[in-house]
Formats: structure tokens, sequence, C-alpha cells
């Protein structure tokens, strides 16, 4: 699984927009989109704001730990 497919999961399991999500960390929807299909990435700010948004670890978003 990708940063992006990770990042989507996570939002969906929640129930929100992309909209939204980037209203609450001061974003576009676009960038949003683009982090979500790996075209862009966050910046290490982001990420953590990203990280502490959906409650879950860095090493999580990035991949670097199994989860399950």
């Amino acid at each position: 699984m990708t940063f992006g497919e990770r990042l989507k999961a996570e939002r969906v399991k929640r129930g929100i927009t992309e909209a939204q999500v980037a209203k609450e960390l001061g974003l576009t929807q676009g960038t949003i989109s683009k982090f979500e299909n790996d075209i862009k990435d966050p910046s290490k700010g982001v990420l953590v704001a990203l990280a502490k948004y959906y409650g879950v670890s860095l090493d999580y978003l990035v991949g670097n730990v199994a989860v399950g």
C-alpha cells in the first residue's frame, strides 16, 4: 500500500471529504488529492499534521509499519 493509499483509506474510514481535510489543515483540495494519488509528497510539517489529524503514526503513513 502506498502513502497515498493509506492517506485516502484513513479519510474514507472517517467518512470525510478531501475538501474537509484541506480546510482543517489549511491546504487546498487539489493538494490533498495529489497526496492521495501519489503525485505530490507533503513537506515534513504537513506530514506531521496529517498524522496528528488522523491519529496515526508517521511510520504508518510512510509505510514503515505493517497494520493488522
